[in-house]
């Protein structure tokens, strides 16, 4: 009996022992290596997942900031503009009130003395006006103009025309009365006019006026008679003129000052021909003036330019419309030449227009 009893008890420890024993006990070793290892690869797929939304999470906050940024960037550069525009509309206006103040400043040209009519007398006597005509000398013939002087003095500038008996050709020395003229004063631009009859021929030599204040640029307007001759003086400034003569010898004899008020005027616009070479047919100058002044132009002058051309100005106007209505009008009469619209100020000589 103890013997089995024995035996039973070595069964049971081999039983412990056996191979199957030990197999199950491999198998439920493995099982749980399988588990824990399995709660690993959750466990490291969770940190992953973890890991990854963190990054995605930075990445949203890293486009927000940007975003945000570029907001602020925006907003930054509308508050510039905003900014550049308020201060250029604070320019703009600055700029359209002086215009405004400037030409509120400005008035039309209408001297008091306008059209006026003075004879010249023999000495200085500060007789000076605005605006009008002298006239003077005696009516002649074969008469000249020698040489043309001019200088500044203290209060005046002047320019002299000395007049001669004879011809250019052959010159009998100083007359002893000048010969009849008229001095002019006109304005856009601003000139005076010399109108000298019973003169044969032109002066050789003009002068150069370019050094001095109130005189500018002095020239020979073509004019279509042997016996008469006109000059032209531009001015630079708006100034009043005396004219009187002198005998023994003869001598024509101009002064220029500033005006008393000087005044700042309006532009205006100048209904014209286009340019025409100085160095043209008279007749063709001629014919021009003749046309307009056919056609109820009263104010019908040749003007000169800075670059040596000629243009014939049916008149101007104070305003656009004024000189297009005109304009109108003058082209039904079906002209041979066309017109066009300058504006122009004081002392602005006319554009060369071809």
């Amino acid at each position: 009996m103890l013997i089995f009893s024995a035996c039973g008890n070595n069964d049971e420890q081999d039983t412990n022992n056996s191979p199957e024993s030990n197999e199950a006990e491999e198998n439920t070793a493995e099982n749980n290596s399988a588990t824990e290892d399995a709660e690993d690869v959750d466990n490291t797929a969770g940190g992953e997942e973890e890991g990854s939304s963190s990054i995605g999470n930075n990445e949203n906050e890293n486009n927000v900031n940007e975003t945000n940024q570029a907001n602020n960037n925006q907003n930054t550069n509308n508050d510039i503009n905003e900014e550049n525009e308020a201060d250029n509309s604070i320019a703009n206006k600055e700029n359209t009130e002086d215009e405004e103040a400037d030409s509120e400043d400005e008035v039309e040209y209408a001297p008091e003395d306008e059209g006026e009519e003075r004879e010249a007398v023999t000495a200085k006597e500060d007789n000076y006006m605005q605006d009008g005509t002298f006239t003077g000398g005696e009516v002649t013939d074969g008469k000249s103009v020698g040489a043309i002087d001019h200088g500044i003095h203290e209060e005046y500038e002047r320019l002299v025309l000395d007049i001669y008996d004879g011809s250019y050709q052959e010159l009998e020395g100083p007359a002893d009365i000048p010969n009849h003229f008229e001095v002019s004063k006109e304005a856009y631009p601003e000139r005076l006019v010399y109108t000298l009859s019973g003169i044969r021929g032109q002066p050789e030599e003009i002068p150069d006026l370019s050094n001095m204040n109130y005189f500018y640029h002095m020239d020979i307007i073509p004019l279509f008679d042997d016996a008469t001759i006109q000059f032209a003086v531009y001015l630079q400034e708006s100034i009043e003129f005396e004219v009187f003569e002198m005998h023994e010898p003869a001598k024509i004899v101009t002064d220029v000052r500033p005006e008393e008020e000087m005044q700042e005027y309006k532009a205006v616009y100048s209904l014209r021909t286009a340019s025409i070479p100085q160095d043209g047919d008279i007749e063709d100058i001629q014919r021009r003036e003749f046309e307009l002044g056919e056609r109820d132009a009263v104010n019908v002058r040749t003007l000169h330019s800075e670059d040596k051309t000629l243009t014939v100005e049916e008149g101007y106007y104070q305003t656009l419309e004024e000189a297009e209505e005109r304009k109108a009008e003058l082209e039904n009469e079906e002209l041979d030449f066309e017109l066009h619209i300058e504006e122009r100020g004081m002392h602005g000589l006319p554009e060369n227009i071809e």
